[in-house]
């Protein structure tokens, strides 16, 4: 919001200044423009327009279509609307049923996540779970150690018997090492 800002921007120059050639020379604007914002005493407001689309009146149609127990595509839907009287082009509908599935879908929203990608060598992840087997007709608690690199997405997994930290530096030296071959 230019507007605001310049008019925040006059408003302290021109209280420290007091003339409005000196306010205009420091800005680097108008004489007008200083002139025109000083006259405004409450800082101005944006007022978005609000336009109407071609959908608008088949809007709650849509999500209806969209949903249980129909779950129609895109292109079924502007078919349907199309014998309904919508005059529009496909490009609306589908932009909505955008809108419709980040709403009501059950996956996460590309905007609420963040791609992340790390050089080679830079990171990886590890964990380790606890299984019960049946070894020899004998339940054993076996640990499944694995690790994956971020970069490449090269594994390595490995199974032992107790968990403790010099095996995992252990471990942890024998997937470094396979994957140096």
């Amino acid at each position: 919001m230019k507007e605001l800002e310049d008019w925040a921007a006059v408003h302290k120059v021109y209280k420290q200044t007091g003339s409005k050639r000196a306010t205009a020379s420091i800005l680097g604007i108008a004489r007008n423009t200083v002139r025109r914002l000083l006259e405004k005493t409450e800082p101005p407001v944006y007022n978005r327009t609000e336009y109407s689309s071609k959908i608008d009146p088949f809007k709650e149609q849509i999500i209806t279509w969209r949903c249980d127990p129909f779950n129609f595509n895109g292109t079924r839907i502007f078919n349907e609307l199309q014998k309904r009287g919508y005059k529009g082009s496909i490009g609306p509908v589908y932009y909505f049923l955008r809108r419709v599935d980040e709403d009501v879908g059950d996956s996460i929203s590309s905007k609420a996540t963040t791609r992340h990608e790390s050089p080679p060598g830079d990171q990886a992840q590890f964990d380790w779970s606890e299984y019960q087997v049946l070894i020899a007709d004998r339940y054993m608690t076996v640990y499944c150690f694995s690790m994956i690199l971020a970069a490449s997405r090269k594994k390595a997994i490995c199974f032992f018997y107790a968990k403790m930290l010099m095996l995992f530096t252990k471990l942890y030296r024998n997937c470094l090492m396979t994957w140096e071959e």
